[in-house]
């Protein structure tokens, strides 16, 4: 595996106009097509990075990330907190790799439940954006790191 550069950054705000406002106004950064999850957001270009942003319906604590699905009652999302999303190489031993290193994976490819609607939502998002499947852990300060498989160097 090998790090290739920053992918993206995830931010939470609470209120879409002004995130819109600040982001894409203020800073004029290009908004960029998002995959239709069924969470509200919007998405920024940044040079050859991204930044993603998520609407929260409440504040958030250190863990929990509650979003508002369509006015269905909230959930939460802990593998969509903030966090740096790293591009990577070589991706196909990333999720033994980690395991021998004793890190925590809290979402890959080969950790979804059948039953669970909004991951196998996130991961037809994740392939028609990346191609791949992202995995999810934790560094050892509990700061969570999205690793994106990349096929390709960024345009």
């Amino acid at each position: 595996m090998r790090v290739n550069g920053i992918h993206h950054v995830t931010l939470l705000v609470d209120d879409e106009e002004r995130a819109a406002w600040f982001y894409g106004e203020v800073l004029g950064l290009k908004e960029k097509s998002r995959p239709s999850f069924k969470f509200p957001g919007i998405f920024y270009t940044s040079g050859n990075q991204e930044i993603h942003i998520i609407i929260a319906s409440r504040p958030l604590s250190y863990e929990d990330l509650y979003i508002d699905i369509g006015g269905v009652s909230d959930i939460t999302r802990r593998h969509i907190h903030r966090h740096v999303a790293l591009a990577v190489s070589d991706s196909d031993g990333l999720e033994a790799r980690l395991e021998e290193n004793g890190v925590e994976i809290l979402f890959g490819p080969n950790r979804v439940e059948p039953d669970d609607e909004l991951s196998r939502n996130m991961i037809n998002g994740w392939m028609r954006m990346y191609g791949g499947v992202p995995v999810f852990c934790l560094d050892p300060f509990k700061n969570l790191v999205e690793l994106v498989p990349t096929r390709f160097e960024r345009e």
